[in-house]
Protein backbone atom coordinates (compact mmCIF):
# COMPACT_ATOMS: atom_id res chain seq x y z
CA UNK A 1 0.00 0.00 0.00
CA UNK A 2 1.55 3.26 -1.07
CA UNK A 3 -0.16 6.18 0.62
CA UNK A 4 -3.53 4.40 0.51
CA UNK A 5 -5.79 4.52 3.57
CA UNK A 6 -8.59 2.05 4.01
CA UNK A 7 -11.40 2.52 6.53
CA UNK A 8 -13.85 0.33 8.46
CA UNK A 9 -16.80 2.03 10.20
CA UNK A 10 -19.71 0.74 12.23
CA UNK A 11 -21.93 1.43 15.22
CA UNK A 12 -21.93 -1.09 18.05
CA UNK A 13 -23.42 -1.60 21.46
CA UNK A 14 -20.99 -2.18 24.32
CA UNK A 15 -22.35 -5.65 25.13
CA UNK A 16 -20.16 -8.75 25.32
CA UNK A 17 -21.66 -10.33 22.17
CA UNK A 18 -21.54 -7.10 20.15
CA UNK A 19 -17.92 -6.49 21.21
CA UNK A 20 -16.99 -10.05 20.24
CA UNK A 21 -18.68 -9.65 16.85
CA UNK A 22 -16.95 -6.31 16.29
CA UNK A 23 -13.57 -7.78 17.17
CA UNK A 24 -14.09 -10.58 14.63
CA UNK A 25 -15.13 -8.06 11.94
CA UNK A 26 -12.14 -5.78 12.62
CA UNK A 27 -9.69 -8.70 12.62
CA UNK A 28 -11.09 -9.91 9.27
CA UNK A 29 -10.92 -6.37 7.84
CA UNK A 30 -7.30 -5.93 8.98
CA UNK A 31 -6.36 -9.35 7.59
CA UNK A 32 -7.84 -8.42 4.18
CA UNK A 33 -5.74 -5.22 4.24
CA UNK A 34 -2.55 -7.20 4.92
CA UNK A 35 -2.02 -5.73 8.40
CA UNK A 36 0.53 -7.65 10.43
CA UNK A 37 -0.87 -10.06 13.02
CA UNK A 38 0.72 -8.18 15.95
CA UNK A 39 -0.78 -4.83 14.93
CA UNK A 40 -4.17 -6.44 14.23
CA UNK A 41 -4.25 -8.13 17.65
CA UNK A 42 -3.20 -4.94 19.42
CA UNK A 43 -5.94 -3.00 17.60
CA UNK A 44 -8.54 -5.60 18.58
CA UNK A 45 -7.34 -5.60 22.20
CA UNK A 46 -7.63 -1.81 22.48
CA UNK A 47 -11.13 -1.81 20.94
CA UNK A 48 -12.22 -4.67 23.19
CA UNK A 49 -10.89 -3.05 26.36
CA UNK A 50 -12.33 0.41 25.73
CA UNK A 51 -15.74 -0.93 24.70
CA UNK A 52 -15.82 -3.36 27.63
CA UNK A 53 -15.15 -0.44 29.98
CA UNK A 54 -17.88 1.55 28.26
CA UNK A 55 -20.31 -1.34 28.77
CA UNK A 56 -19.28 -1.83 32.38
CA UNK A 57 -18.95 1.79 33.51
CA UNK A 58 -20.41 3.91 30.71
CA UNK A 59 -24.05 4.02 31.80
CA UNK A 60 -25.31 3.87 28.20
CA UNK A 61 -25.83 0.20 27.30
CA UNK A 62 -28.56 0.98 24.76
CA UNK A 63 -26.75 3.79 22.94
CA UNK A 64 -24.34 2.58 20.27
CA UNK A 65 -20.76 3.75 20.05
CA UNK A 66 -19.35 4.76 16.67
CA UNK A 67 -16.19 2.86 15.83
CA UNK A 68 -13.83 3.40 12.92
CA UNK A 69 -10.52 1.81 12.00
CA UNK A 70 -8.23 3.26 9.34
CA UNK A 71 -5.27 1.43 7.82
CA UNK A 72 -2.24 3.40 6.69
CA UNK A 73 1.15 2.04 5.62
CA UNK A 74 2.75 2.86 8.99
CA UNK A 75 -0.12 2.50 11.48
CA UNK A 76 -3.67 1.46 12.24
CA UNK A 77 -5.77 4.25 13.71
CA UNK A 78 -8.96 3.64 15.66
CA UNK A 79 -11.62 6.01 16.90
CA UNK A 80 -14.41 5.36 19.39
CA UNK A 81 -17.11 7.96 19.96
CA UNK A 82 -19.64 7.30 22.72
CA UNK A 83 -22.26 9.07 24.82
CA UNK A 84 -21.00 7.78 28.18
CA UNK A 85 -19.95 10.02 31.04
CA UNK A 86 -16.72 11.97 30.50
CA UNK A 87 -13.75 9.64 30.80
CA UNK A 88 -10.18 10.28 29.63
CA UNK A 89 -8.36 6.90 29.48
CA UNK A 90 -5.00 8.68 29.55
CA UNK A 91 -5.64 9.81 33.13
CA UNK A 92 -6.46 6.41 34.67
CA UNK A 93 -3.86 5.47 37.29
CA UNK A 94 -1.34 2.75 36.46
CA UNK A 95 -1.91 -0.54 38.26
CA UNK A 96 0.50 -1.57 41.02
CA UNK A 97 2.59 -3.86 38.84
CA UNK A 98 5.22 -4.32 41.55
CA UNK A 99 2.66 -5.93 43.91
CA UNK A 100 1.83 -9.64 43.81
CA UNK A 101 -1.18 -10.43 41.60
CA UNK A 102 -3.29 -11.45 44.62
CA UNK A 103 -2.45 -8.17 46.39
CA UNK A 104 -3.45 -5.87 43.51
CA UNK A 105 -6.88 -4.25 43.40
CA UNK A 106 -9.04 -5.43 40.52
CA UNK A 107 -9.07 -3.16 37.50
CA UNK A 108 -6.73 -0.80 35.71
CA UNK A 109 -4.61 -3.34 33.85
CA UNK A 110 -6.64 -3.10 30.63
CA UNK A 111 -6.32 0.67 30.33
CA UNK A 112 -2.64 0.37 31.19
CA UNK A 113 -2.26 -2.00 28.21
CA UNK A 114 -4.25 0.40 26.00
CA UNK A 115 -1.77 3.16 26.84
CA UNK A 116 1.26 0.88 26.35
CA UNK A 117 0.11 -0.64 23.05
CA UNK A 118 -0.88 2.69 21.48
CA UNK A 119 1.79 4.85 19.88
CA UNK A 120 -0.78 7.67 20.00
CA UNK A 121 -3.71 8.05 22.40
CA UNK A 122 -5.90 11.15 22.28
CA UNK A 123 -9.12 12.11 24.03
CA UNK A 124 -11.57 14.97 23.73
CA UNK A 125 -15.06 15.66 25.00
CA UNK A 126 -17.17 17.15 22.19
CA UNK A 127 -20.94 17.60 21.92
CA UNK A 128 -21.52 15.55 25.10
CA UNK A 129 -19.55 12.65 23.63
CA UNK A 130 -16.25 10.97 24.44
CA UNK A 131 -13.99 10.97 21.40
CA UNK A 132 -11.00 8.67 21.81
CA UNK A 133 -8.45 8.10 19.07
CA UNK A 134 -5.58 5.65 19.21
CA UNK A 135 -2.92 4.45 16.81
CA UNK A 136 -1.09 1.15 16.68
CA UNK A 137 2.28 1.16 14.93
CA UNK A 138 2.65 -1.32 12.09
CA UNK A 139 6.39 -1.41 12.73
CA UNK A 140 8.43 -1.66 15.89
CA UNK A 141 9.24 2.06 16.23
CA UNK A 142 7.25 3.77 18.96
CA UNK A 143 5.61 0.53 20.02
CA UNK A 144 5.41 -0.01 23.76
CA UNK A 145 5.13 -3.79 23.55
Amino acid sequence: MTGLQLRFETDTLATPQAISDLTDEVMAFLDRQGVEVRAAHHTALVLNEVLTNLGTHGECPNRPARVSVTVAPDKVTGEIIDKGPPFDPRLAPDPALDAAANDRPIGGLGLYLVRKLSCTLEYARRNDENCMTFAISRGTIGQGM
